[in-house]
């Protein structure tokens, strides 16, 4: 786009474009062309690349002002605007009230700064120089957006299926809490709104609609949005407002692991994982071999599955999406079955790629059709028995290991957790891995020995 707008002048690329109709005419200027210097000399960037890039900056700035002297520029708009205007004159906006705050000195001087050129008769300018607009009011109907501007960094590390679900879960959370607590002034909020919030969601767990863990994510979401938000745009509420409004006993989501017995006699019995296709079937071999989790694995490139190395492992680490810790970037050794899935997959797993929740389900419908998860008595309370998933190959592998005396620390490395304490030099290495992991390795009944 910056290029569009280049021109060569005097030895120097110029910003030049010619000025639309819709703006031809405001803060009592009559020329059709603007030209501004990039500074950039022809010599030093033939090409106009770097003067490219300097005019999509121009060009921004320039919209920018055209916007703000145009009739009916709206509140919020009109702010952001004159924050553009105010950098690119190397300065801070500051608010009306900041201003009347402020030395009288540092006024004089942006107020020199108005006396270069026709500054001074450009009202925008003037706006922006000297704190004219006030800050928006900001609702609850724009929290989502101005999180959203806070989180950039984290946004640009997420696949594209891991960005629809954040989204998803942010919107969502955000449209309850004004369906719940009306949509008011973000600036506006109280200590009983976010109460108010709580009361709603315990509700609906009390009547047994939905768990206290899935309520709690849905505080927690409104509270970390509006806690980001406060804190970006300075907003000055007062934090206790937040706290004590999880619900007790929120822990409802946690798998249980798989018992041993049942993996070996169930899971692996022949024919048990019949009809699950041979992704989704590689997939379950590899994540109760390894504790990973399924995202984790079906998200592997070819360059992170080692195959030929000395040690066969695969790496697990931050390649197109987004980790759910820091933690969870690791290597892993590959044993018994993991091992031999592996091979047969030596590319990675192009079906479920960015598609984990698509790989849980298919697995979860297959283990509830074939009756493979652990029966239950119905004598158990309902909110006493276990929960089993996909997960519960990870709770199993950390319980294994633990059965064979394997270091707490090596355990929570090989699954991602957070061992609590400083990280030193690499960890464990591959060969220590895979003595444990080849410790507790699996084998399918009808692979065992009469005398196993």
């Amino acid at each position: 786009m910056g290029a569009d707008y280049l021109i060569q002048r005097n030895g120097y690329w110029q910003y030049h474009r010619r000025v639309p109709k819709a703006y031809a005419g405001l803060g009592g200027k009559t020329s059709k062309f603007v030209v501004i210097s990039t500074k950039v000399a022809v010599a030093d960037d033939r090409g106009g690349v770097k003067a490219a890039r300097v005019a999509h900056r121009l060009n921004e700035q320039q919209e920018a002002h055209w916007r703000s002297l145009a009739s009916g520029t709206p509140d919020k708009q009109r702010w952001q605007d004159a924050v553009s205007i105010a950098r690119a004159h190397g300065l801070d906006y500051m608010t009306p009230v900041e201003a009347a705050q402020r030395q009288i000195k540092e006024l004089l001087d942006r107020i020199e700064i108005l006396n270069v050129g026709d500054r001074k008769t450009d009202v925008a300018v003037v706006d922006a120089v000297l704190g004219a607009v006030d800050k928006p009011r900001v609702t609850l109907s724009d929290l989502f957006t101005e999180y959203e501007k806070t989180q950039q960094t984290q946004i640009s590390k997420m696949s594209p299926n891991q960005l629809r679900k954040w989204r998803g879960a942010k919107k969502a959370a955000a449209d309850k809490f004004i369906e719940v607590r009306t949509d008011k002034a973000i600036a506006d909020l109280r200590r009983d709104d976010f109460t108010g919030y709580a009361d709603h969601w315990e509700a609906r767990v009390i009547s047994g609609e939905i768990g206290a863990g899935t309520a709690n994510k849905a505080i927690s979401h409104v509270t970390g949005m509006v806690r980001a938000v406060n804190k970006r745009l300075r907003l000055g509420l007062d934090p206790s407002i937040f706290t004590e409004t999880r619900i007790a006993g929120g822990r409802d989501g946690n798998r249980s692991p798989f018992p041993v017995e049942h993996i070996r006699n169930v899971i692996l019995a022949p024919g048990a994982l019949d009809g699950l296709n041979d992704e989704a079937r590689d997939v379950v071999y590899i994540v109760m071999e390894t504790g990973c989790r399924p995202s984790e694995i079906v998200n592997l490139s070819k360059s992170r599955i080692k195959l030929g190395a000395e040690i066969p492992h695969i790496r697990v680490e931050a390649e197109g999406r987004l980790l759910k810790t820091e933690h969870s970037e690791r290597d892993i050794p590959l044993v018994g079955m993991a091992l031999e899935a592996m091979k047969r997959h030596p590319a990675g797993f192009p079906r479920y790629l960015d598609k984990g929740d698509n790989l849980s389900a298919t697995i979860m419908k297959h283990f509830k059709e074939k009756k493979l998860l652990p029966q239950i008595s119905e004598d158990v309370p309902l909110k006493k028995r276990p929960k089993y998933g996909n997960y519960s190959f990870r709770h199993s592998l950390k319980d294994r290991l633990k059965a064979v005396e394997c270091p707490e620390e090596m355990i929570d490395e090989l699954v991602g957790h957070a061992t609590g304490k400083p990280k030193y030099g690499d960890g464990y290495g591959l060969q220590i891995k895979a003595k444990y992991l080849g410790a507790i390795a699996l084998t399918p009944v009808a692979a065992e020995s009469p005398g196993c």
